[in-house]
């Protein structure tokens, strides 16, 4: 089933760790909560679309909040810039 950028993207994961991850020495990712039927492609365009920004790699796994993505930027996209479009500092 195809989705909008909007409907693959449920929320913001934010916690410590998430927040340390945001600089390029720790990783430059972002993290997100997820649709559960959101491939990894569609999360990827999801995020390129939404921050502008390229994806390296995703990650995902399921919790008990739902599913959890880990979002890896290319170098030379940074992601403390895009948390800053996000409203999420």
């Amino acid at each position: 089933m195809a989705r909008d950028a909007y409907g693959i993207i449920i929320g913001p994961w934010i916690t410590e760790k998430a927040l340390d991850n945001r600089s390029p020495e720790r990783g430059n990712r972002l993290e997100f909560i997820v649709h559960l039927d959101s491939t990894k492609g569609q999360i990827a365009e999801a995020v390129e679309e939404l921050f502008e920004v390229k994806v390296e790699k995703v990650n995902t796994r399921i919790s008990k909040h739902g599913k959890h993505a880990s979002v890896k930027l290319a170098p030379g996209f940074d992601a403390e810039e895009a948390a800053l479009k996000l409203g999420a500092f």
